[in-house]
């Protein structure tokens, strides 16, 4: 019995080994492959360089670039220097308000105006209203650190749920004082 389990064993083994030394796999065969034709290497393109934008508004600014030292492309650049934290939406008294705290990185006071927008399931605009400063302003002077921010949004539904954005008004860019 032990010389048959024996047979057994060395004849699995021998298959185990034959089945591992099947190559299946694509391969080129020097004599029978043609070698590809020699191709120039394309002409490299020049990259496209932003042109920088010059604001008007900034009298103080003698070049194009901001304080940081980076180059102002585009009228959205000093918006990279604004983030919103603590944003809040309530009711109260029947109200719907938005308190947040807008912090600003540059080294400079930065001018802007923002909306508050609400959307349903669909995407669709159900609501909106200016953010305004403590002081009632609605053109926010955004000191650099944290600046407190509010708004008040006139509806009759509940918004404490809905999807919401705060987006830069489109009268005013986002400018150094």
């Amino acid at each position: 019995m032990s010389k048959r389990i024996a047979k057994l064993l060395t004849a699995a083994t021998v298959c185990l080994l034959l089945t591992g030394c099947v190559n299946t796999g694509a391969h080129i065969v020097p004599s029978v492959t043609i070698p590809p034709e020699p191709t120039q290497p394309p002409e490299p393109t020049p990259s496209p360089t932003p042109e920088p934008v010059q604001v008007e508004e900034m009298a103080d600014l003698s070049s194009a670039y901001d304080k940081n030292g980076l180059l102002i492309v585009g009228e959205e650049h000093f918006q990279q220097y604004i983030y919103f934290k603590n944003i809040q939406v309530y009711e109260q008294c029947g109200d719907t308000f938005m308190d947040a705290v807008a912090v600003n990185e540059y080294p400079d006071t930065l001018v802007c105006a923002l909306n508050i927008r609400f959307f349903d399931e669909d995407g669709t605009e159900i609501a909106s209203g200016r953010v305004q400063t403590r002081d009632g302003q609605y053109v926010l002077r955004l000191e650099k650190g944290d600046n407190t921010l509010f708004a008040q949004i006139d509806t009759d539904m509940t918004l404490t749920d809905k999807e919401f954005r705060l987006e830069y008004s489109e009268d005013l860019n986002v400018l150094p004082e």
